[in-house]
């Protein structure tokens, strides 16, 4: 009875001392002000700009055949077209519309889908994805070095 109370003590204390990632603190605080978060959202595929060749945007053939789902316990739920897949995810906020961005390593299955432009270079691109941004109730995802950027629409349970 006393060791079941030291353990208790001790995982209690060590709860109060965690912190809570920059992402969930603003989520959590209610202050329309506070930093934005990802946690909880899902999004789907409008469009990628690649900012390398100046070429039209892709458009994806399937409107919901690209999604992802920032779930609130870290993990990334990802559709790419006849494929599923997840991963460990992390935004953190740098200012107050956007911030960094990490996904992966991603996990998915291999189905042969038909062929769609968009979907092998997401497929590709997704570990890649270093920012976002939140704007117009679109999400932005940027490559490195200004490469390119995907455009989200959230999708409203």
């Amino acid at each position: 009875m006393r060791s079941t109370l030291c353990i208790l003590s001790v995982s209690l204390a060590l709860g109060a001392c965690s912190s809570t990632p920059a992402s969930s603190t603003a989520a959590m605080s209610g202050n329309p002000s506070a930093a934005p978060s990802l946690e909880g959202t899902s999004w789907r595929l409008a469009s990628f700009q690649s900012n390398d060749d100046g070429s039209q945007a892709l458009r994806p053939g399937t409107p919901d055949g690209f999604t992802l789902t920032f779930n609130k316990d870290g993990r990334l739920a990802v559709k790419l077209d006849c494929n599923r897949g997840n991963g460990p995810w992390q935004a953190v906020a740098t200012d107050a519309m956007g911030g960094t961005l990490s996904m992966g390593p991603v996990a998915t299955t291999r189905a042969m889908c038909p062929p769609d432009a968009i979907g092998t270079r997401l497929a590709q691109d997704l570990p890649a994805l270093r920012t976002w941004r939140l704007q117009d109730n679109r999400l932005q995802t940027g490559l490195p070095a200004d490469a390119g950027v995907y455009v989200w629409e959230r999708i409203t349970p």
